[in-house]
Parts: C-alpha cells; sequence; structure tokens
C-alpha cells in the first residue's frame, strides 16, 4: 500500500491553455481522484508522525541509557552526510592548496558543515550504539535516520509534500524543475522498522509506553481509511487511464482543420486586447466558427477544450449555443482565410492577406 504521486513533466515552451493559471481544463475544480489522493495523504500523515515519534521515543528511552554509560560511543552519521563531508574537505583543501582559500575560512566552512542538531545529537548517539550492538545494519540505521527526517517534512513543509497534488503551472513548473517531497512508500517502511524494534532489543532492559493504547482507536480507523482509499483511489485511475486514451482519438483533427483553419491560430482568439477585443483569450467571431466545426465533427467538449486551448467549461457552452444554432444542420459561417505560403517579393510583404471565403 504506497501513495499516489502526480508527475509534472518539464515544458519546452507555451502552455497547454495560454488563458488561464491552469494547465487542465476544468481549471482549479479538483477531481475525485485529486481529492481522495489528499484524503489519503493526510491520514499517511497523521500516521506517520504517530509513528515517527514511537521510534524516536524507543530509541531515547531503551537505547540512548546505554549509549551514554560509553562515553567514546559517537554520533551516528549516514553513509551520505560521510560522503559529503569528505567531499567537502577534498574541495576545501583544494582551495587551500590554489591560495584561493584561507586556512582560517576553510577551518570555519568545516566546521558550519558539521552535523550538531540541537535535538538529534541523542538520537545519533542511540543509533551509533544500535549499530555497534547488532540491533540495525549500518544501511537500516541509515534508511531509520532518513525516515525520521522524512517526519520534519511532514510536520514542518507540509506544503512541499502535497505540492505534486495541483494543476497550476507554476506550481508543476516547480515540481518539475526539483526532487519530490513526498514520498508514498515512507509510511510501510517505518512501519515495519517499527514493529520489529521489541524483537529487536531483546537483551535490553525496556520500558513499556501507553501511547500506543491512547491512539489505538485512530490508528486503527486511520489504517482502515488508507485501505479503503487505497482501493478507491485505484480504481479511479484506472477510469482515468481510460478516459486519456479514449480521448486521444479525438484530439486528431485529420485533413479539416489545418493551416489557417487550425483551431489555434492566432486570429481565433482576442491577443491581449491588442485587437481591440477583451484580453482573456475569449473567441473571435472566426474563433467561434472554428469551434462550432469542431462539433460539426463530433468532438466532445473535453477533446475541444483541449484543442482550442479553453476551459471545460467554456467549451460546454459554446456546445450549447452550437446546438441552439442548429447543431449539424446549422448555416456554416463563412470565415477569413490567411495566405500561409512563403513569401516572394514585397509586393506579398506589403499585402499579406488573401481573403477567401470557403
Amino acid at each position: 500500500m504506497a501513495g499516489v504521486t502526480k508527475s509534472h513533466r518539464k515544458r519546452d515552451f507555451g502552455r497547454a491553455f495560454p488563458h488561464s493559471r491552469y494547465d487542465d481544463p476544468r481549471g482549479g475544480r479538483p477531481a475525485a481522484l485529486e481529492r481522495n489522493v489528499l484524503r489519503y495523504r493526510a491520514a499517511e500523515s497523521t500516521l506517520y508522525l504517530f509513528y515517527a515519534e514511537q521510534v524516536r521515543d524507543f530509541m531515547l528511552v531503551n537505547v540512548y541509557p546505554r549509549a551514554v554509560k560509553d562515553p567514546n560511543t559517537p554520533f551516528w552519521e549516514t553513509t551520505e552526510e560521510r560522503r559529503l563531508r569528505e567531499l567537502l574537505g577534498r574541495i576545501l583543501s583544494d582551495a587551500e592548496l590554489a591560495g584561493r582559500l584561507s586556512p582560517e575560512d576553510a577551518q570555519k566552512l568545516r566546521h558550519s558543515q558539521e552535523h550538531d542538531p540541537k535535538e538529534g545529537k541523542k538520537l545519533r548517539k542511540a543509533f551509533s550504539f544500535a549499530v555497534d550492538a547488532g540491533m540495525f545494519s549500518a544501511a537500516e540505521a541509515d534508511e531509520l535516520v532518513e525516515l525520521l527526517s522524512y517526519r520534519n517534512d511532514i510536520a514542518h513543509r507540509i506544503h512541499l509534500v502535497m505540492s505534486d497534488v495541483t494543476r497550476s503551472y507554476w506550481t508543476s513548473d516547480h515540481v518539475a524543475f526539483t526532487a519530490p517531497t513526498y514520498k508514498g512508500d515512507a509510511l510501510d517502511r517505518l512501519r515495519a522498522f517499527k514493529d520489529t524494534l521489541w524483537t529487536r532489543t531483546r537483551a535490553l532492559l525496556l520500558t513499556l509506553s501507553m501511547d500506543s493504547l491512547l491512539f489505538e482507536t485512530a490508528e486503527r480507523i486511520y489504517e482502515d481509511e488508507l485501505k479503503r482509499l487505497d482501493r478507491l483511489i485505484q480504481m479511479q485511475t484506472r477510469g482515468e487511464q481510460k478516459r486519456l486514451e479514449a480521448i486521444q482519438a479525438e484530439l486528431d483533427l485529420g485533413s479539416e482543420l489545418i493551416g489557417d483553419l487550425h483551431p489555434r491560430f492566432p486570429a481565433n482568439h482576442h491577443n491581449n486586447g491588442s485587437d481591440g477585443g477583451p484580453a482573456t483569450g475569449h473567441l473571435t467571431k472566426r474563433g467561434v466558427e472554428i469551434c462550432y466545426r469542431l462539433f460539426d465533427m463530433g468532438k466532445s467538449p473535453l477533446a475541444v477544450s483541449y484543442i482550442m486551448g479553453m476551459s471545460l467549461r467554456a467549451a460546454k457552452l459554446r456546445q450549447s449555443r452550437w446546438h441552439q444554432a442548429g447543431g449539424l444542420n446549422r448555416v456554416k459561417t463563412e470565415v477569413e482565410r490567411y495566405d500561409l505560403s512563403p513569401r516572394t517579393s514585397q509586393a506579398d510583404d506589403d499585402g499579406g492577406l488573401a481573403r477567401n471565403a470557403p
């Protein structure tokens, strides 16, 4: 049971819906799938915070007192932290030898990168003792430190954990260029560690905590809710995939609406108010006729919204007006045509337009 992550691709240029802050025709109205994904993460986050505190308290109450008996017990340093410290050391040494950095500044930089968390020193010492005592392997200790660090993301940076469930262009660009904060498998991994703590420390005299009894009912309800939402999300994801596969065929315009008749042709939309029309991308009279021709071809409002770069609500409104105009039996309006052939003379440069009615 793992959470769902929404992927966001880096766009090379342009926007699918240029006059909207959203990259989806439904705009800011979330689908049922998105609502359930966020409900899943909310329940998941609550459980994660509790399990992380259980693991942390277990290490501090039962392992740390044994660790401090040996004053030589070091603070645990993960493999990645050790690699980065050694890399920084080499960079600083090279800079010193090249004369680009003074020894005093190099020493200050080394001290600034030392791991010295205010609340994590005891926990790091407990992990070091646990590895030496055989309770965890070094890889397991590294993984558990990472999982406990993710607890800080949930508690202090929840906006980053939820940020991929979005339709905003700005947010999707941000998520596409940064590593995802949400870890869908973190809860399962942390739960597995929590369930084995007592068997890993049989040789120690353990202190029993009553916190789990206080959280028992909430834990059971949240775990059941995760299972229910997981089944529902999987079903809705399959439905969404089928919907996307079905609409792909509708996005094909064939050979009818091409060239200057293409739905995205600039003359079909008012351009930022510079042409005397509204600045919000409303359709021109020509654009309305092109939109109606899409409905003539049997396109659905959702397909029309993608093809013309308009909202789904606007596409449904245009379909309603298309029906009022007679639908397939309506009288087609003539549209202004534009010559897109390469210009070969100055006269062409001065002329520019060929106004033909189909």
